[in-house]
């Protein structure tokens, strides 16, 4: 990354590209897999409500989470409960649910990633125009996949930094939850505790078959591989961060500053300059309500912030 004068940081997010006209929404993937890739979205369904108008596509990374219908699982587990009176059962057949399991997330994830990265290399940016004034010897930490800063603003590559990887590469995607904050049984069976019960003396029994267990490891699993893997994201790219501490300006653009980018910019704040200031551009009064939100979790002085509408930086208003 080359040195700059003037020590400033741009954060790009999501709304930057759509501010091109780009149509790189959720409810745009949707329409792609729609047009494109039905098969997908059949797999999909097993897992998820895939109309238009589900919650799945307004808000889709931490609704992969949030959405995920558990029950084909559950039934999956019941559907391979081994018969240990039958002559045929054998000790593997403790693991068919965890097979079973394993292969059908396994197969979700894997269309989910082909289709999600058809869509993103299908976009077209060549024939953008320049939209809002941009520092090109400014640093960039932009969330986006596509190149529209290398491209269309000549931005260096050398000052840019993909966070979660660019076109034509493994994309990293996925909802932001923590693992530690998942029951697995809660989420398959309503219930954090639903093999256990009370004898008429009140002592605890537990009616889990070992085969339930290996399931919902699998599960668990699955969930973990859905999810962005935030601190490693993070320690993968501490060269970027570690070459901050001289950064006197961040201008946001194009965040909804939501909860799954938190980690992200609270190790920003704790990179840069502690008299940073600042700059946060939203769309509409609900970016910035969360700008300010997140502004008081980073501990940032009022001082220090300032809201500006994201159309004052475009060009030629």
């Amino acid at each position: 990354m080359q040195s700059t004068s003037n020590q400033k940081l741009y954060i790009i997010g999501n709304g930057f590209d759509k501010g091109h006209g780009l149509a790189c929404g959720y409810m745009d993937f949707y329409k792609y897999l729609e047009n494109n890739r039905k098969d997908i979205l059949t797999t999909l369904s097993e897992f998820y409500d895939i109309r238009e108008k589900s919650q799945l596509w307004a808000d889709f990374e931490n609704n992969l989470e949030k959405e995920i219908n558990y029950d084909s699982l559950t039934e999956i587990i019941k559907e391979n409960t081994p018969n240990l009176a039958s002559e045929d059962f054998r000790d593997r057949d403790w693991y068919t649910a965890q097979y079973e399991i394993e292969n059908k997330c396994d197969e979700l994830l894997k269309e989910l990633r082909k289709g999600f990265e058809e869509w993103i290399n299908s976009l077209q940016i060549s024939k953008l125009n320049k939209t809002y004034n941009l520092d090109p010897s400014a640093y960039y930490l932009t969330f986006n996949y596509t190149e529209i800063l290398e491209i269309i603003y000549k931005i260096p590559t050398s000052n840019i930094t993909h966070i979660h990887n660019k076109v034509r590469e493994k994309l990293i995607f996925g909802h932001g939850k923590n693992i530690e904050d998942f029951n697995v049984k809660e989420a398959l069976y309503g219930s954090k505790n639903p093999f256990i019960s009370y004898d008429i003396n009140g002592d605890i029994e537990s009616h889990e078959i070992g085969h339930e267990q290996f399931a919902e490891n699998a599960v668990y699993t699955f969930y973990d591989k859905m999810r962005k893997h935030t601190e490693e994201i993070i320690d993968n790219h501490s060269a970027f961060f570690n070459q901050l501490s001289n950064i006197k300006e961040v201008i946001v653009l194009g965040h909804s500053y939501n909860e799954i980018d938190k980690p992200y910019f609270k190790h920003i704040a704790a990179s840069i300059s502690p008299n940073a200031k600042w700059i946060l551009c939203y769309y509409n009064d609900e970016d910035k309500k969360h700008a300010i939100k997140l502004m008081k979790e980073l501990n940032i002085k009022q001082n220090q912030q300032e809201y500006k509408q994201s159309n004052t930086l475009k060009i030629n208003l």
